[in-house]
């Protein structure tokens, strides 16, 4: 049973965060796929830094590490990024069961800046940006002392833990929304479409769509999308299940097309995923 996460609820939480700390904050999903951040917008350096293939990977491949390594340790943890940039990461659990992370952002700690801007210089040089563009959107970051950031990291802690006392993270079997998320898992490798999720649930599909939109913050078929993909990242670390296998699994006939959405949703192509994530637990 997955999580339910008050977008809503969680969005006032973010931006209450942000106003306090000056801090970017991005919630990911039990498989690191964002699903929410305040500011929305991605800073100019990290814009400038994913404008590459080689950058974009770079990113997904750093929240996923960062993902699996809080996942292991079970708390907070500090940490610099492919592009020189320092974040915090943190792990939300309900009853238990981790089901998604709270993230500090794009944060530079000044404490040092020409060394510090020079080792950015030196981990960006690979992405084909022009060093001058890159320094001028490097300065535009927020500076913060570690004791400030040691600080939010704590906050940040005790706002995931709140997160499913304050119910904005939840598992609450016979609601709504628990229904339909569960009605999607175990019907993932069948030909969904809104019609066969509304009879099954017994609503209409403006009812769908309303309930869609409060649970996931999107659309129905987004949603499914993300479920599948995520199956998917699931079976290509845990299994050794051919491609063809895991899209019959995963309720997706054509390979090209999971191919291409899968790139697009993770950064990586099926395999180069399994090679770096796969785990032999």
């Amino acid at each position: 049973m997955r999580a339910v996460f008050d977008k809503e609820e969680l969005s006032v939480l973010l931006r209450d965060f942000y106003e306090l700390t000056g801090l970017r904050t991005v919630v990911f999903d039990e498989w690191g796929m964002d699903i929410l951040s305040y500011p929305p917008e991605l800073p100019a350096y990290c814009r400038l830094v994913r404008r590459s293939a080689e950058g974009e990977q770079g990113c997904r491949l750093c929240d996923q590490m960062a993902c699996r390594r809080t996942r292991q340790e079970h708390k907070t943890w500090i940490y610099p990024c492919h592009a020189g940039l320092i974040e915090a990461i943190t792990p939300v659990e309900v009853n238990g069961a981790i089901v998604g992370y709270l993230l500090l952002s794009h944060i530079v700690q000044g404490a040092d800046e020409e060394a510090e801007w020079q080792r950015a210089k030196e981990l960006c040089a690979g992405y084909g940006i022009d060093p001058e563009e890159l320094h001028q959107a490097y300065c535009q970051l927020p500076r913060t002392p570690f004791r400030i950031l040691q600080a939010a990291s704590d906050l940040l802690t005790l706002s995931a833990q709140a997160l499913c006392q304050a119910h904005m993270a939840q598992l609450v079997p016979g609601s709504p929304q628990e229904k339909l998320n569960r009605f999607l898992s175990e019907h993932l490798a069948e030909d969904l479409s809104s019609q066969k999720i509304c009879d099954a649930l017994h609503i209409k599909r403006t009812a769908l769509y309303e309930l869609s939109k409060r649970t996931y913050g999107c659309g129905i078929h987004e949603q499914l999308i993300r479920l599948r993909i995520q199956r998917a990242m699931q079976l290509l670390t845990t299994t050794d299940l051919p491609n063809g296998e895991i899209c019959q699994q995963i309720g997706i006939a054509d390979y090209n097309y999971f191919f291409r959405i899968f790139r697009k949703q993770t950064g990586f192509t099926p395999q180069a995923y399994r090679r770096q994530f796969s785990v032999t637990e």
